[in-house]
C-alpha cells in the first residue's frame, strides 16, 4: 500500500479534492435548489443531468486522450467544470440548471477515465485491486469531506460556489505537475453492451442496479433531506455517512480481489 501511495500520490490527492469540490457541488444544488423553490421532480431532472453527461463523457473522451494525452483532458475537464460551478450561483434558472449537469456528468466521467487509465497502466495483476481500493477511497474521503464544507457558510449565497470552483481548479494542478510518466494511449474497439453482458452478466447487471441505487442516493439525498426539515449540519452528515461506508470496505476488498 504503502509502495503504491509514493508512486501516485499526486493524482490521488488531486482525485479527492476533485472530489471535495464536486461532492459540494451535488449536495449544494439540491439545497440550493429546495431554497430557490424548484420542486422535487425538477429536481430529479436536474439531478440526472449528471448521469447524462457521465453517459456522454464515457463515449467521447478516449478519443480526446487519444489526440491531445491524459494530462491536457484532465486539465482541460477539471477547468470546465470548475467554470460551471459559478454559473449556478449567477443564473437561478432550472433548464440552464440541467445543462450545467450534463456539463459537469461529461467532464467527471471523463476525468475517472483518464485517472483510472493513468492507474492500471501503473499497476500489475498483483496490485490492481489494492491500486483501485486506495483510489476509490481518496473519491469517497473527498465525497466525505465536501458535506462538512457545506456548513462553512450559508448556501443562499455565492460563497460555497466559489469556494467548489477553487478546489476543483487546485485539483488540476496535482495533476499537470505529477513527475510520473504519462501513459501511452493504446487504440482500443468500443464494447457493446451486449458483448459486456455476454462477459460477465453478473457483473453488466450488479453495476446496473448499484448505478441507479447511487444516482438516487448521490442526486435526491440533499433534496429530500431539505424537503423533510433537517437542518444543513444533519443533512450534511446524512450524505456524508452514506460515504463513510463505502470507504470502511474499499481497501480490504482491494486487497482480497488481489489474491481471489
Amino acid at each position: 500500500m504503502l509502495t503504491i501511495l509514493k508512486s501516485a500520490w499526486p493524482l490521488f490527492l488531486g482525485v479527492l479534492l476533485l472530489m471535495l469540490g464536486n461532492g459540494l457541488q451535488g449536495t449544494l444544488i439540491g439545497v440550493r435548489g429546495a431554497i430557490e423553490g424548484f420542486s422535487p421532480f425538477s429536481m430529479s431532472i436536474i439531478m440526472s443531468g449528471f448521469f447524462i453527461g457521465y453517459l456522454i463523457g464515457a463515449r467521447i473522451t478516449p478519443e480526446l486522450i487519444r489526440r491531445v494525452g491524459h494530462v491536457r483532458v484532465f486539465a482541460a475537464l477539471a477547468s470546465i467544470s470548475s467554470g460551471c460551478l459559478l454559473l449556478f450561483a449567477i443564473f437561478l434558472n432550472e433548464p440552464l440548471w440541467f445543462m450545467l449537469r450534463v456539463i459537469i456528468g461529461l467532464c467527471i466521467a471523463g476525468i475517472f477515465i483518464v485517472a483510472e487509465g493513468w492507474l492500471n497502466n501503473a499497476s500489475t495483476n498483483e496490485t490492481r485491486g489494492q491500486t483501485l481500493s486506495i483510489y476509490l477511497i481518496a473519491q469517497l474521503l473527498g465525497l466525505m469531506l465536501a458535506q462538512g464544507t457545506l456548513n462553512f457558510t450559508s448556501p443562499d449565497g455565492f460563497g460555497l460556489f466559489i469556494f467548489a470552483s477553487a478546489i476543483m481548479s487546485v485539483s488540476l494542478i496535482m495533476m499537470v505537475l505529477s513527475s510520473g510518466a504519462e501513459p501511452v494511449f493504446e487504440t482500443t474497439t468500443p464494447m457493446k453492451l451486449t458483448r459486456l453482458f455476454k462477459i460477465s452478466p453478473f457483473g453488466a447487471v450488479g453495476v446496473f442496479l448499484m448505478g441507479g441505487l447511487f444516482a438516487a442516493m448521490m442526486g435526491l439525498s440533499p433534496v429530500y433531506g431539505t424537503e423533510k426539515g433537517l437542518s444543513i449540519i444533519e443533512i450534511s452528515i446524512f450524505i456524508a455517512a452514506i460515504y463513510a461506508g463505502g470507504l470502511i470496505v474499499q481497501y480490504p476488498i482491494g486487497w482480497l480481489s488481489d489474491r481471489m
